[in-house]
């Protein structure tokens, strides 16, 4: 059978591989034996047909897998004359018709390939045997993420609560194989329980870092007492001074980078995309950045480096300094 997998979302191709693998035999020795994985961008067409026409040993199929051969074809990459027909793509082509039934052969793609793609064609003509499947991570609009949270968490046979899903779709954003990992940590912290969001606060990174987020909004608003009670949160949840004070000295030097991008036309995607930000935190720094000028950006910057010196000469405690730095900034 000729599998096409491609898109930019890897957790989703991976497992399905992985669900191939296991298809093999239930011996993970026979496993090893049966699959072979070839780097597309160097491999030759005499290597391909050597791996797929090979029996399997001692089972029903055999797995052989291909990455980015297809990107490679359509960079024009590969040596003309290399195998019949005029060049790689053509003997592929004419090779997938004569791949023998007991070997899965898999052409891994990073890329979407375009939906007239000639092996994308052909692969779908095969009928039952051609799987062309495409993997994109499923949307933060319209709660598809969020879904996807949901379906995971209940095939794990983990409960949570109401909004869970949703507060770990927008914290970590479409990247399934970090929610996958998120989602295995907080069912096993909550056990027999359902996941709160108070778990999702204690335990997952970005839920802190989306503290950080709300607490800068509080500054921003001018809510002294809201940014000191998230300030408590922060503490109570073990965040140390000093982290924290790193934190919002992240946060604001993001404000002035972000600052500067949007006033050059830039939007969520791009500044994102020059700042190595998820699309989260970028979208809500674009936000608060409005709140502030350029000028009341540099001085609260360097207002805290100023605090940040004096907790590490010993010139006042951290946890005061944080303290009247928040109050100071929430009334700037």
């Amino acid at each position: 059978m000729i599998h096409v997998f491609h898109g930019e979302e890897e957790f989703g191709k991976s497992e399905a591989i992985a669900t191939l693998k296991r298809s093999i035999s239930d011996d993970p020795s026979l496993i090893d034996i049966n699959v072979t994985v070839l780097e597309g961008r160097s491999v030759t067409a005499r290597e391909i047909q050597h791996h797929g026409d090979v029996p399997p040993f001692l089972g029903d199929y055999r797995l052989v897998v291909v990455t980015d051969l297809l990107a490679r074809l359509s960079a024009g990459k590969h040596k003309e004359g290399e195998a019949a027909g005029g060049g790689l793509e053509e003997w592929l082509i004419a090779y997938l018709r004569t791949v023998p039934t007991s070997t899965h052969l898999v052409l891994a793609e990073s890329k979407t390939l375009p939906a007239k793609h000639r092996v994308l064609a052909l692969v779908t003509s095969l009928g039952d045997e051609g799987d062309a499947r495409l993997f994109s991570p499923p949307a933060l609009k319209g709660g598809e993420l969020a879904q996807w949270v949901e379906q995971r968490a209940t095939a794990k046979r983990f409960r949570l609560a109401a909004g869970v899903a949703t507060d770990l779709a927008n914290f970590i954003g479409p990247n399934l194989r970090l929610l996958d990992s998120e989602i295995d940590k907080l069912g096993l912290y909550a056990l027999n329980r359902p996941v709160t969001k108070e778990d999702v606060r204690l335990l997952v990174p970005y839920a802190q870092e989306a503290n950080i987020f709300d607490m800068v909004d509080a500054l921003g608003n001018r809510e002294t007492s809201k940014a000191l009670r998230l300030l408590a949160q922060l503490y109570n949840e073990g965040a140390h001074p000093l982290y924290l004070l790193t934190m919002i000295v992240r946060q604001f030097r993001i404000l002035l980078q972000t600052k500067e991008l949007s006033s050059q036309g830039l939007n969520k995607d791009a500044v994102a995309q020059r700042l190595g930000l998820h699309p989260f935190p970028a979208g809500k720094a674009l936000i608060q950045a409005q709140r502030y000028s350029q000028q009341q950006l540099v001085r609260i910057y360097d207002r805290l480096l100023d605090t940040d010196a004096a907790i590490k000469t010993g010139r006042m405690e951290a946890g005061l300094a944080l303290y009247l730095l928040v109050v100071e900034l929430a009334r700037a």
